[in-house]
Order: structure tokens, then sequence, then C-alpha cells
């Protein structure tokens, strides 16, 4: 007996998953540490570039790699100290550009959104991590390597605040993979707080459904961008009045075009932090640059500080109090920011939010959600200002730059304050508006004008008014002998003198492809109008019992082989008994008298009347050898390659000169 046969039957073995490549939680957690590493790639490959073309760096490509790190942490949110300053003092450096904060956040972001998705070599129908386990493992990795960055740039003379660095950077970063996942999960809806829930009463608790909180998204976003974007072209603006006095800093800060190149790219990394201050102006809480100054249109400055030449200082306002033209152009912005407020808050009946794919509103919002909507979305969009505010804000030294940028607090509450002033009565104002609008239309629909009310009156049966919507193609016109004009089409075409298939009756069933095929019942014939029920019908009443001429329905047959019969084959004996239908004879026209012929009426109309081309017959040889090259087109080269035998000539056998297949004995 063998080795093998000693062993008895073995049991089966368990299914065990293809594991191939690291699990979801590793796999997550490297997907936080390469959204940090492409952000400190970026900002890396920038700083070494303007270090290549500097002709004389002050440092080696450590320090510009160290400088790359500063920036990225900058980036985040997180404070600089200078040490080694004229005074010996530490000078902080905490005014963050906005525009560099886009790259990681964008990348941390988009890095989120694929963490709930299983690893790669995993099955398919294999789970993702849980969103908290993904939330903790991105966290974590991203942090990690900010924690490398941090230690990495410590010896630098800009080196990053420690306490800045582990209160921003965890809160920023954690907001930004919060919100991937929460996107990556469907962005299902959060439960309210016990707190919330008891304190709140129920019936507020029920307004604040998906819907309505988008609407007041949609709402705060809308305010938002108009403000946003106002305040552009207020800097837009500046920046051309003051463009001498720009380029003049410009040429002083460096001679050589490597220095400007890189002064270029910082001005245009604080563009952003330019209009969040251009708005902070415009809605009238103003802005300081350091040593307790406002800058308002309505705050005079009589002292303002010593300030560096810069490219954008130059677009700063004036010394004292604004003109007719700046205070008209903050007027307008906060105007806009609250229209913006008002449009959005009551959406017309029909519109949908293609961003948060919502229906489409069957109706009008009422007047008090119309209110809330635009209360609720003005204090967000204050809320979204403040944020804004505090990171376009920051110390750029000591002294006279220790407050440098908007107040955060001033800035969300105006924001809030001007846009409910203004949002909230042009809720109302559009509320009622799109009211009238809708009753108008649905009154213009149901309005009966002239004959119609007095027939409304009377009791008849009121035909609707006419549509102002495009009709669907009409049927051909009905001319005044029962017939219908209509251009027939050349391809379907018959003999006129065939009478096989009469109207009403069905096609045959050899009919060639793109033959109408009429309605199979019997048609009966036409119900009599009488000349009260047509000046009813011209009145406007919908009189009982007249005539409605129904839309011929054409049917095609499906096209099966290329051999079908001619269109002017012969057609089924049966069809012949078919009685033609009845014709219908018009309230104003006189009875033709009996014994008397209607003339056809393509002799009455010259050039109606169209050349028949010859028909050959469906025996015919040359026919018989075209369905026959046909089949064998279809056929793929399966058939023979042989013609057919005409029909006209005698059979083979029949021939005096056809031998016999065999010599008889």
């Amino acid at each position: 007996m063998s080795e093998y046969a000693d062993h008895g039957p073995s049991s089966p073995s368990r299914p065990r998953p293809a594991v191939s490549g690291p699990s979801a939680t590793t796999s997550v957690f490297f997907g936080g540490v390469l959204a940090a590493g492409l952000g400190l790639g970026a900002f890396a490959m920038i700083v070494l570039a303007l270090w290549i073309i500097s002709p004389y760096p002050d440092g080696g490509p450590a320090s510009a790699l160290r400088v790359a790190a500063d920036l990225w942490l900058l980036a985040h949110g997180a404070d600089l100290v200078r040490i080694d300053s004229l005074s010996g003092d530490p000078v902080p450096i905490g005014l963050t550009p906005l525009l560099l904060a886009v790259v990681p956040c964008t990348l941390l972001y988009r890095a989120a959104r694929h963490a709930l998705e299983p690893p790669e070599g995993a099955p398919p129908d294999a789970p993702g991590p849980a969103p908290r386990t993904a939330f903790t493992a991105m966290l974590g990795g991203y942090l990690l390597v900010a924690l490398a960055a941090s230690a990495y740039a410590w010896d630098a003379p800009v080196r990053p605040s420690p306490l800045s660095v582990l209160l921003c950077l965890p809160l920023v970063a954690g907001a930004f993979v919060a919100a991937g996942i929460w996107t990556a999960a469907g962005r299902p809806g959060l439960p309210a707080p016990s707190l919330v829930r008891r304190a709140v009463p129920e019936g507020v608790r029920c307004w604040f459904t998906g819907a309505h909180l988008a609407e007041v998204v949609r709402a705060a976003a809308a305010a938002t961008a108009v403000l946003l974007g106002g305040g552009a072209l207020l800097v837009a603006v500046s920046l051309a009045l003051h463009a001498g006095v720009a380029e003049e800093a410009f040429a002083q800060l460096s001679p050589r075009w490597s220095g400007r190149v890189a002064i270029g790219l910082l001005s245009a990394a604080l563009l952003p932090n330019a209009m969040i201050w251009a708005v902070a102006y415009g809605l009238g809480s103003g802005f300081t640059l350091g040593a307790d100054s406002v800058v308002a249109p309505l705050t005079a400055v009589p002292r303002p500080p010593a300030l560096p030449r810069f490219p954008l200082l130059a677009a700063l306002p004036s010394p004292g109090e604004a003109g007719p033209l700046v205070l008209v152009g903050a007027a307008v912005l906060v105007g806009a920011a609250g229209i913006a407020v008002a449009f959005a808050a009551v959406p017309r009946p029909g519109d949908a939010d293609s961003a948060s794919g919502s229906a489409p509103s069957p109706s009008l919002p009422g007047w008090l959600d119309a209110a809330v909507t635009a209360a609720l979305g003005a204090l967000l969009c204050g809320v979204v200002m403040t944020v804004l505010g505090y990171a376009a804000s920051g110390p750029l030294g000591n002294g006279a730059l220790a407050d440098f940028g908007p107040r955060w607090w001033r800035t969300g509450a105006s924001a809030a304050a001007c846009t409910v002033a203004v949002g909230l009565p042009g809720a109302m104002l559009v509320r009622w508006r799109l009211g009238v609008a809708v009753r108008g239309a649905r009154e213009e629909r149901t309005r009966l004008t002239g004959w119609r009310r007095v027939g409304e009156l009377l009791g008849l049966a009121v035909a609707p008014p006419p549509s102002t919507t495009p009709a669907s193609p009409a049927p051909p016109e009905a001319t005044t002998d029962g017939t219908t004009d209509a251009t027939p089409d050349p391809a379907t075409l018959t003999d006129p003198s065939d009478t096989s298939t009469p109207a009403g009756s069905p096609a045959p069933a050899d009919a060639p492809v793109g033959t109408p095929a009429t309605p199979a019942e019997e048609p009966g014939p036409a119900p009599s109008r009488s000349w009260w029920r047509a000046v009813a019908a011209w009145f406007g009443f919908a009189a009982g019992g007249a005539a409605v001429p129904a839309t011929e329905s054409v049917a095609y047959e499906p096209e099966t082989l290329p051999v079908m019969p001619t269109p002017h084959s012969e057609a089924l004996p049966e069809a012949e008994a078919t009685p033609r239908r009845a014709e219908r004879r018009r309230w104003w026209k006189p009875r033709r008298r009996k014994g008397t012929r209607r003339k056809p009426r393509s002799a009455s109309r010259p050039g109606t009347a169209f050349a028949q081309p010859p028909v050959p017959a469906w025996h015919d040889a040359a026919s018989r050898r075209g369905r026959w090259a046909a089949l064998k087109d279809s056929s793929g080269g399966l058939m023979a390659d042989f013609a057919p035998r005409d029909l006209t000539l005698p059979a083979r056998e029949d021939r005096p000169d056809f031998p016999p297949p065999h010599p008889s004995p």
C-alpha cells in the first residue's frame, strides 16, 4: 500500500481570501504619506528652480530645501520665527499666502476621497476600511511627514514655531481629511447631538432637512462668491490706478530678473489675501496696517505707518476718508451680495440644484421658508468670511507690523449684518414677484375671453384656448372634397389603377420595406356634421358628437432579406373586395347629383401625377438573376457560382440536343 493510501480522505480546506499587497489601513496610511510628500516636492521644485537661477545664493541646496519645508508648513497656517534679526529678538512671520495653501489642501482632499476604497489586488467585493479607521490612518501618515519636515527645518535661520505647528497643522489637515472621507462616504447626514435635541424644539429641528440645508449652503456660497469677485475687482482697479508706484516698488526690490521672478511669484501667492482685504474694506470693517491703525471707507488715517515697498501694498487706498466713487463701489459690493442671497434663497419652480443633485422644486417656497433660508445663508456667509479673514491676516514682525490684515471677527460680523440687511428684504421681494408671475401664468392658462366666457355662463362645453407651445406636426390638410392633400412619397407610389390594397386594409405579408401599414380595423361611415356644430366649433365651443379627424399612424415592416418582391408585385386577391372608405361631405358644399362622377384630383391639378417606371415581371430572367446575386452576397461566399435557370427556356432534359447521361447498350 502506498503512502497516499495510508491516509484517509482529507477534509475540504477553507477558502482563503486572495491577499496580495498591503491591507486597507496600510494603503490609507501610505496615501497620507504620499499626499504630504507630493506637496513638499512641489514646493521643493519651485524653491530649487529659484535657487538655480539666482546668481548669488546665500546657501547651498540644503538651505533651499529648508526654505521649501518652511513654506510648506506656512501653507498650513503654522507661524515661522526668524532668529537672525538686526535687533536680536525673534521676529514672527504669520501671514499665510493663501495661494500656497491650495496645493497641500487639494492634495490631501483628493487622497481622502479614495480612502474608503479597497486596496489594490483585493477581490472586487472586498470592503474598504471604516471611515474612522481611514481618518486616523491618513491623518497619522500626513502628520508623520509634517513632523519630519519640522525637524528638518529646525536648524534654518527661519524655523517653525513649535506651538503653532502642534495647533494649526493637525487642525487644518484633519478638516480636509474629514471632508474628503465624508464625500467618499456619500455625504451622509450627521445626527444631532443630545444637547441640541434637548434644547431645540422638535418643530424647529424638523425644518433642518437635507433640502433646506442645501438651499442654505447654496445661498451662502452665492454670497461668498459675489464678495470675493467684488474684492478681486477692487484690487484690479486699485492696481491699475497705482500702476506706476507698483512698478517702481517692483524694480527697487531687486534689480536682477531672477529676483523679480521671485517677487512676482510671492505677489501672485498673496493675491487671495489682497482680495479678502478689499472685501473687508468694502464691507466697512476695514483692515489694519499695524500700530493700531484702521483703513476703512468711513475712517480717516491721520498717520499711516511706514510700510516696506512692495507691489501689492501700492494698491492701498489713499489716507483719509474715501471719495464718492469708493463709497459707491462699496455699496454696490454689499448690494450684490444681498441680491445673490435673495435669488438663491427663493428658487424658481422647476429649478434643480446641480451641485447637490436635488430634485426640482414643484412649487414656490413659503414666506417663512424663504426668510429663514436667506437669514441662515447670510449667517453662514459671515462664518465663511470670518475664517477667510483669520487666514488672510497675521503678524509680519514686531511693533508696528505685529497686527497686519483685517480683524477676523469684524469682517465676519459685517459680512453677516450687511448680507442680512439686504438679502432678507430682497428674498421677500423675489418671493412676492415670483408668486405674482406664477399666479399670472395659471390665470393665463384658464382665462376665457369673448364667446368662450358666454358659453361657460350658458353651461356649454368650452374648448380650451390655443396653446402657445409648439405643436406636433399636423396631419395632411383636408380639402373640400373630403380627401387629404398630401404629397405622396415616390418610394411608396403604386399604380393608380391597382386597387388591390385599398385604404383601411392590412398590408400584405410580402409588401416591400417602407410600405406604410394601415390599421386593420374596418372603417365605418363618417359621422355627419350639421351646420350648427360647425358654427359652434368656429365660436370656440366643443360641441358633442363633432367629428374629430384622427391622425393616421404609419408602421413599417422590418427589413429581412434583399430578395423581396418589387413594389408593383401582385397583391392578395381577397383584398380586392374591401370597400373604399366613405368620403365625408362638408356642410358648405352642395350635394352631388346622382349619376355624375367626380373628376379625379390628379387630373384637376397638373403636375401631381408621377410617371410610373416600368415594372419587370417577378419571374423574369433579369429579376431572378438580381435576386440570385443578392442571395449569393448575403451568404458570405457559401453558395456555388452558377447562374439560375431561365424559366422561359425548356428544361435541360427536354432539349433535343441533350444527350442521355449514359449510352444505351
